[in-house]
């Protein structure tokens, strides 16, 4: 969750629990299978090892590029088309398609490499081709993990058809996304905003002494929601100078 905070990369397992967040609001069922990020890095950039897939329309996934980029995989088995959507300024939409090609056809060998090993047979006829996708392009260099998640929403939300993106991206509405995308996941979890901690989601800060009762808790003026101040690395003067007015947590300053 802290990887939400204004700024930061966000990780894979955050972008990954939102695609599922979305995809159930969709009510996509088995539509769509999401497709975790390791496995579809595994196929685009490392050994083909065997993955299970079922009867789906489409693949949704994420890959991390260098280890210091996240990309949108998107795979619709329909039109036999594969996105590999850079959330980043491209400067020639044909980079993305010949990026995507490249993909459909790792894609070709890796579904024909089931059918050689596994005797897997499904997707193996189709005759894959890049294609290209017109989305906004992230305005700062840590919010490809959000632009990531707003991409795969609007995937969804039309699915089968072709989305037409047009979410903004200034560094004003990634700070408010990053706010949504927190929430979302705090309200699909069993969180409980009184008696959880919005940092670390526990009861009890992390490395807490079992036996010691007492800790120190401070309450968002904007949201609502409660921390505990160790996870916000909090000294007793910060404390006390925050309860003297109005304050708000990471995920709702702007």
């Amino acid at each position: 969750m802290r990887t939400l905070r204004p700024h930061q990369w966000l990780t894979g397992e955050i972008i990954e629990c939102l695609f599922h967040i979305h995809a159930h609001k969709c009510e996509l069922g088995t539509r769509i299978y999401i497709l975790n990020h390791y496995s579809a890095g595994v196929i685009l950039f490392g050994k083909r090892e065997e993955i299970h897939f079922d009867s789906y329309g489409a693949i949704v996934s994420f890959v991390h590029v260098d280890g210091i980029h996240w990309k949108c995989l998107y795979i619709n088995a329909e039109e036999s088309t594969v996105y590999l959507a850079d959330p980043a300024r491209n400067s020639a939409e044909q980079a993305e398609s010949d990026n995507a090609a490249n993909a459909a056809n790792k894609f070709s060998d890796y579904f024909k490499m089931r059918r050689t090993c596994c005797s897997k047979t499904d997707w193996v006829d189709i005759k894959w081709k890049g294609g290209v996708m017109k989305h906004p392009v992230q305005q700062d260099g840590n919010s490809c993990g959000v632009v990531v998640c707003m991409m795969a929403k609007e995937v969804m939300e039309v699915f089968p058809k072709t989305p037409t993106m047009a979410f903004g991206t200034t560094k004003k509405e990634m700070a408010h996304q990053r706010k949504v995308l927190a929430m979302e996941i705090l309200t699909a979890s069993v969180f409980d905003k009184e008696v959880n901690c919005a940092m670390c989601a526990g009861i009890k800060p992390p490395g807490s002494v079992p036996h010691h009762t007492h800790t120190d808790w401070i309450q968002c003026d904007s949201c609502f929601r409660w921390c505990h101040t160790q996870c916000l690395h909090m000294d007793q003067k910060s404390l006390e100078e925050a309860q003297v007015g109005d304050w708000v947590c990471s995920l709702c300053d702007k």
